[in-house]
C-alpha cells in the first residue's frame, strides 16, 4: 500500500509542468544565434515629437530620468534596474533577466515629487523587439480620456517588432 502510494506520487509530481523562466527568450533570433539578448532603451523625455507612433499618449517633452526595472511574477525585480537619465541610453542584457525568471518589464518615473503613470512591456512585446532591432525609446506623454486618474504616463516606441505603448497596459 505504502509502495502504491509512494508510486502514485511520483507519477503524479513527474507529470506536472517543470518550472520554468516566467519570459522564455529561447527562441529569439539573439538567443539562437548565440549572440547577447540586449534592448538598449533612449530616454527621449526630452524630446517634443516622434516617439508615439505606437501608444495612445500624446508626446510632451518633459526630461526626466526612466527607471526600467525586469520583474519577477510576484512583482519583485529580475536582477538590477536601470535607471537612464534625459537624453542617455542604458541596455538591459535580458540573457540574465532571464536566469532570474523575469515575467515582464516595468517603465516609470517620479517627477516633482509625484509618480508618472508606469507601463508595462509584456514577455510578448520583450520577443518582438529582440527579434527586431533590439532599441526602444522611451517618452512622456499625456493621455486624452477623462477618465485616467494620472494625467501623464511613460510610454515606450521600439523600432523593430512594431512594439509600442501604452496601449491598455499600465503598471
Amino acid at each position: 500500500m505504502i509502495r502504491t502510494l509512494a508510486f502514485s506520487v511520483l507519477a503524479l509530481s513527474a507529470m506536472s509542468p517543470m518550472a520554468s523562466a516566467a519570459c522564455d527568450i529561447s527562441d529569439t533570433k539573439c538567443a539562437v544565434n548565440g549572440g547577447k539578448c540586449n534592448i538598449k532603451f533612449r530616454n527621449r523625455t526630452g524630446d517634443s515629437g516622434g516617439s508615439d507612433g505606437g501608444s495612445n499618449l500624446d508626446q510632451r517633452s518633459s526630461a526626466q530620468t526612466v527607471n526600467v526595472k525586469a520583474r519577477k511574477r510576484n512583482g519583485d525585480k529580475a536582477g538590477n534596474k536601470l535607471s537612464i537619465e534625459a537624453a542617455a541610453s542604458g541596455s538591459m542584457n535580458f540573457d540574465k533577466k532571464a536566469k532570474k525568471n523575469f515575467q515582464d518589464v516595468r517603465l516609470y518615473s517620479k517627477m516633482n515629487g509625484d509618480y508618472v503613470g508606469a507601463v508595462i512591456m509584456s514577455c510578448e512585446e520583450i520577443k518582438a523587439v529582440l527579434n527586431g532591432s533590439g532599441t526602444c525609446k522611451i517618452f512622456h506623454g499625456t493621455k486624452h480620456s477623462s477618465k485616467t486618474e494620472k494625467e501623464f504616463f511613460i510610454g515606450y516606441q521600439c523600432d523593430g517588432g512594431n512594439v509600442g505603448g501604452p496601449t491598455g497596459n499600465h503598471g
